[in-house]
């Protein structure tokens, strides 16, 4: 019975096969890759080896790492499955040891221990600009490399959004600090710019600090009124900025702008900057002549032309008046000077009537003291004046007349009015007019006869006394005139 027990227990133990074993994960390590100053990508492979795996990479500055990436699933097949993930916040030019983690009901398998170690990106420092011009600068910086290769070039322009670089260059992979510089050009005059040194290696992109500049400009201009005029010279006047740079400056000068034709020695006013006054005096001039003129500066950078300006010197000979409206037959005193001061030099007077087409000589006289003369004229209607010395005659100048009216008592009890100047106002308008209210009234219109005359009884007055006057009109008058008006008169009625 006891050995019947055996034996089935036996055969049992030969019919019913036990259960294998899962097997735990294969893992393998590789190479870090897209490794910078502060990421990299950990890389490895799993064969599940037919169970559900996951897995994770350990990483750390030592073996016992201190971090690990996510837990992630590389399936239950029994092939090999490359897997990979990517760290970040590391510290610069520091070595890591990572290793690949992987587990299923077969167990954890853990791969060798690899390294790598992180770079450090380029260190830049922008330096000032040098070899500033008008036109054109020179960039400089230094860049360290920090043992990786490194290229650098530079952003530039207006304002901090830059808009424009210079071509990219090569800093080597040392571990100093290299100087490195580019010029640039086809800049504006008088602009200011920004810029900044950009270096890249597999590390990063590091870009430096702004810088700025300003273009040099050419010298700013300005063209002052003229002083000091005399019938033959002129002081030219004006105001230049070297803008920092060593400027000559001279005016253009002549009859026509733009041509001028002539031109002051040129001069230099230095390097400084803000305006300064500048004049010239140029003589043998013509006088009485309108002459043009301009300042123009020249430095490095350019030559600047300012605006033009026109100046009238003063005729050899000047003309004034006493009066510039007068009584037909009264006089009025010309006066002028005569350049020099000189006594004794003739001057010839000229007038030209109205309706006249040109002038004619009226009178001649003779300087006295400091070259001063004087002439009576005696003009009978509008009359334009000029003197004349050598040539060189003066500005005229217009005496308006008026004609010469009377008013006086005749017997019985009449008034006679006569207009004279230097034409008949036969058949001509006049009135006679009375003060009222203080205002001249018109009594009564009466027309001129054959020998400009009019006469009227005094009955066109009222009773008791009266202050009164004729009156001639401008439109009576005529061409050449102003409105003529007689003495006042009392008379008791």
């Amino acid at each position: 019975m006891k050995k019947t027990l055996v034996l089935a227990m036996l055969l049992l133990a030969v019919a019913v096969p036990t259960a294998s074993a899962a097997t735990a994960p294969t893992t393998s390590i590789s190479a870090a890759s897209s490794v910078t100053s502060s990421s990299a990508t950990l890389n490895g492979s799993i064969n599940p080896n037919g169970s559900a795996t996951s897995w994770y990479f350990e990483y750390g500055t030592s073996t016992k790492y201190n971090s690990r990436t996510a837990t992630q699933n590389a399936g239950s097949g029994t092939g090999t499955v490359n897997v990979s993930a990517s760290v970040s916040g590391l510290a610069g030019s520091r070595t890591y040891h990572y290793r690949l983690v992987a587990t299923s009901e077969g167990g954890t398998s853990y791969s060798s221990d690899l390294t790598f170690s992180t770079g450090n990106a380029p260190a830049v420092a922008t330096a000032n600009a040098s070899s500033v011009e008008g036109t054109s600068a020179r960039l400089n910086g230094t860049v360290n490399p920090n043992g990786q290769a490194t290229t650098w070039y530079f952003e530039y322009g207006p304002t901090t959004a830059y808009g424009s670089k210079t071509g990219v260059r090569n800093a080597g992979s040392g571990t100093r600090s290299v100087n490195v510089s580019t010029e640039i050009s086809s800049l504006g005059a008088g602009t200011a710019y920004h810029f900044r040194l950009v270096a890249t290696n597999g590390s990063g992109t590091v870009f430096g600090a702004d810088q700025s500049f300003t273009t040099s400009a050419p010298p700013a201009v300005q063209t002052n009124p003229a002083a000091n005029l005399t019938p033959t010279t002129v002081t030219l006047t004006g105001t230049v900025d070297p803008k920092g740079r060593t400027t000559t400056w001279w005016f253009d000068y002549g009859a026509n702008a733009p041509a001028y034709g002539s031109r002051t020695a040129g001069q230099n006013i230095g390097a400084g900057n803000g305006p300064q006054a500048v004049s010239a005096t140029i003589s043998n001039l013509s006088p009485g002549a309108t002459y043009h003129y301009r300042l123009v500066a020249s430095n490095s950078i350019g030559t600047v032309a300012a605006a033009d300006v026109a100046f009238t010197l003063p005729p050899a000979v000047t003309l004034n008046t006493s009066a510039f409206k007068v009584t037909a037959g009264s006089f009025v005193t010309l006066t002028g000077t005569v350049s020099g001061g000189q006594t004794g030099i003739k001057v010839t007077v000229l007038g030209q009537p109205f309706g006249e087409s040109s002038p004619s000589t009226v009178g001649e006289v003779f300087t006295g003291a400091g070259g001063a003369w004087t002439y009576l004229a005696r003009p009978l209607i509008q009359t334009a004046y000029q003197a004349s010395v050598n040539g060189s005659t003066s500005t005229g100048i217009t005496v308006g007349v008026r004609p010469s009216l009377s008013l006086r008592l005749i017997t019985g009890h009449r008034f006679s009015s006569h207009v004279s100047a230097a034409s008949s106002f036969a058949g001509k308008l006049v009135q006679l007019q009375r003060l009222a209210n203080g205002h001249w009234v018109t009594v009564k219109r009466l027309r001129l006869g054959s020998k400009s005359t009019t006469i009227f009884q005094a009955s066109l007055l009222p009773r008791g006394k009266s202050s009164i006057r004729m009156a001639l009109s401008v439109n009576q008058a005529g061409p050449g005139y102003l409105a003529g008006f007689s003495r006042t008169v009392t008379y008791r009625r």
